[in-house]
């Protein structure tokens, strides 16, 4: 079904809107390119936070529902405002991972557990967006969310056309292969209960012994310098 999808014309058509999209010279994040020999995931360091309660509110229900958009829209937005506040720069590229389980034809995934896990990329653009005040909450913020809300949104078809194009296509593999790479990753998870304890019974809950995303080899090569994920 995906190899048939990914040579559908109306599926190579989206390559001039992905070359668009992609096109540029990508500024490092870090003071050198990524090295698959030095740069395992055995020399990644991570950092994590836990927002409270109340905040977490605001950005899971009243932020969405004000601007019409999604959580992972205002995430990709303050992502988009700290990076290029931090790098003095306007705008960055940015791989979003999704569940990959997009309508494809009439495949029916209902009766599918799970992610297929798809990624493509964003380029958000701040331009013209006062990132001071943006980044203290000011009404600068609003005008960064409705940016990027409108940039994720104007992806070529559902994003799913990038991996189809790049990865299962002979002919529009190779131009996109040849194209900047997004040096950040973007990830997220949604919304999780906390289990059975704090509430009646679920169809589904997680596990308490297992840990969301598993395991990764050590001697992986990391794909993105920086990588967000939130859930």
């Amino acid at each position: 079904v995906l190899a048939g999808e990914a040579v559908a014309e109306e599926r190579v058509a989206e390559l001039p809107e992905w070359v668009g999209l992609l096109g540029g010279v990508e500024p490092l994040l870090g003071r050198r390119a990524l090295d698959r020999e030095a740069d395992t995931v055995r020399t990644l360091r991570n950092r994590s936070w836990v927002v409270p309660s109340e905040l977490a509110a605001v950005l899971v229900s009243r932020t969405p529902a004000l601007f019409h958009c999604g959580v992972h829209e205002v995430l990709l937005a303050t992502l988009a405002g700290a990076v290029a506040s931090s790098h003095q720069r306007t705008g960055i590229l940015v791989d979003v991972e999704g569940h990959g389980r997009e309508a494809l034809g009439d495949v029916d995934l209902s009766r599918t557990v799970g992610w297929f896990t798809s990624t493509h990329p964003v380029r958000l653009d701040v331009t013209g967006v006062c990132l001071d005040d943006a980044m203290t909450g000011g009404p600068a913020a609003g005008t960064l969310v409705k940016a990027v809300k409108e940039q994720v949104r104007a992806v070529p078809g559902d994003g799913l056309g990038y991996e189809l194009l790049r990865y299962l296509n002979s002919e529009t593999g190779p131009v996109l292969e040849a194209a900047p790479a997004a040096q950040i990753g973007f990830n997220y998870l949604g919304r999780f209960t906390a289990g059975a304890s704090e509430g009646p019974a679920q169809p589904w809950e997680l596990a308490g012994e297992t840990a969301i995303g598993g395991s990764v080899d050590p001697e992986m090569p990391v794909t993105h310098v920086l990588s967000a994920g939130a859930a």
